[in-house]
Order: structure tokens, then C-alpha cells, then sequence
């Protein structure tokens, strides 16, 4: 019998979506925080996985819907919470809580059905304290608000036949159209869409939506290729810099047992 759909391989064919890994944390107050505070807490955070741009109101930023790819996120928290791991299943993927220390956030990515893939592990170190230089921290002292966040991709090699269709689809990025996209033009069907339907026009703002990074940041989303460019240069550079520490090391040791050598003869 000919292989199900769903066990066909998409081949040569490589699919990345970038996401965000962050969190955010707070100074906990009678005002933000009503209910009791536990006993030695000192800050409310929260940890979660969104699309890129995407804020905590659940704007989708300008790129295709998580769900498309996303199944649900276990978050593994440290074990003195009460159910340290905790799977959330629907948008938003992510987890609120008070405490007084930081820890490692432990994260497992489980993906659509469709796509036949197992599922992957991230990190994320929660940041409750303000960092990085003065100004910064003086912004998230006044804001009373850290924000850690981290761009991850996730590449699907080859994916399967019905999971590639999801990930090319035109109805991932349906959370982004305008809310009276459904009148007029734009709800004709197939037949009436002609180039109405696919202009900049039918989705909110002033950008086609995109599965890819955007060629430059802004200051609310610094993520962007003009950003991975800039990375990957610093990382080269280390690399290089690496490359010329291990082969001073590796003389150094040519040496060191060159004179053991002499010693002992």
C-alpha cells in the first residue's frame, strides 16, 4: 500500500519559523497583585512563548499564527512550585506565577500532529533583576518591568506532505487581516478575489505578513535579519579568536612536552 500523506516527505525542502522565548517580571505590589501575597515573595513573572512582534495583549505581530506548527508547550518549573510542570495547550502559550529567585526554565515544544516530528527542548534563564547598562536598567526600574526575551527558529527538515500545505497556507496569517475583511470584496470566494484579495489593503497595518524575519528591527521588535547578521559576524569573529587561543594553547603544550621530553632523557 502507497505511504499515508502524513508519512511523505516534502524532499530538498526546508521550513523555519522564528519564534520568541521570553519572560517578563515585576516588583509585587497591593496594586498588582490583589490576592495575598505568599509568604517571601517579591515579584510576579511570567514566562512564555510568542510570535515574533506578538504582544502580551496577543497581537500576532506580522507573522503566521503559532498554531499553525504549534501544538502545545510544557513548561518545567523549578521543583519547589506546587505542579512544576505545566502544559499549556491554547494561545497564550505561557505561565504566570510570584517567586524570589531565579532559575532555568525548562520548555518542550510539541508540534501539530501533521508534521510527524518529535518534540524539541528550549531553555530560558528567568531574569527577575534589572540588566544591562545604566540607562537600561533605569527604564526597567521606572516601568517596573524585566523583560528577557530570546528569538529561537525551528526548522522543519523535509517535513511531511499535509504538514508543508499548513506552513504554506494563506488562512496561518487569517489573524492578521482587518476586521471587516470579511465584507464586501474580500468575501467573494475564489472567484471574485482577483488582486483585492491578496493586497497590502485586506491585513492591519502597512506590511504584507511574512513567515521570515524582517530585513531591519525596530525598538519594540529588534529581531530581524539586519540583527542575525550582526550575531552571526560576532560569532564568526569569536570563532576566529578561539581558533588562535587553541593554537597558542596547543604550542604551549608542544613545549611543555618538548622540555618533559629533554628532562627525561
Amino acid at each position: 500500500m502507497p505511504a499515508a500523506s502524513a508519512n511523505k516527505r516534502v524532499k530538498n525542502t526546508r521550513v523555519s519559523r522564528p519564534f520568541i522565548i521570553g519572560s517578563q517580571a515585576w516588583n509585587l505590589t497591593s496594586q498588582n497583585h490583589p490576592d495575598p501575597i505568599p509568604d517571601g515573595h517579591t515579584k510576579g513573572w511570567r514566562v512564555y512563548v510568542r510570535a515574533l512582534g506578538e504582544e502580551e495583549s496577543g497581537g500576532g505581530g506580522n507573522g503566521p499564527d503559532l498554531k499553525t506548527w504549534l501544538k502545545k508547550v510544557q513548561f518545567k518549573l523549578h521543583h519547589t512550585y506546587a505542579d512544576a510542570s505545566r502544559t499549556v495547550e491554547t494561545p497564550p502559550f505561557e505561565v504566570t506565577e510570584t517567586g524570589y529567585g531565579e532559575f532555568e526554565v525548562e520548555l518542550r515544544l510539541y508540534f501539530d500532529s501533521s508534521s510527524g516530528e518529535k518534540a524539541q527542548y528550549r531553555f530560558h534563564r528567568l531574569r527577575l533583576e534589572p540588566y544591562g547598562d545604566e540607562a537600561q536598567q533605569a527604564r526597567q526600574r521606572e516601568r517596573n518591568l524585566v523583560v528577557a526575551d530570546t528569538c529561537e527558529i525551528v526548522e522543519f527538515n523535509e517535513p511531511s506532505s499535509d504538514f508543508f500545505v499548513k506552513l504554506t497556507a494563506e488562512d496561518q496569517f487569517a489573524h492578521l487581516k482587518k476586521k471587516a475583511a470579511g465584507q464586501g470584496a474580500g468575501a467573494k470566494g475564489s472567484k471574485g478575489r482577483g488582486k483585492a484579495a491578496s493586497s497590502k489593503s485586506e491585513y492591519e497595518g502597512d506590511k504584507e505578513p511574512s513567515a521570515s524575519l524582517p530585513d531591519k528591527g525596530t525598538e519594540t521588535v529588534p529581531w530581524s535579519k539586519e540583527m542575525e547578521k550582526k550575531v552571526l559576524e560576532m560569532l564568526q569573529d569569536a570563532q576566529r579568536e578561539l581558533d588562535v587561543n587553541i593554537e597558542q594553547e596547543r604550542q604551549k603544550a608542544r613545549q611543555r612536552q618538548k622540555r618533559l621530553n629533554e628532562v627525561a632523557g
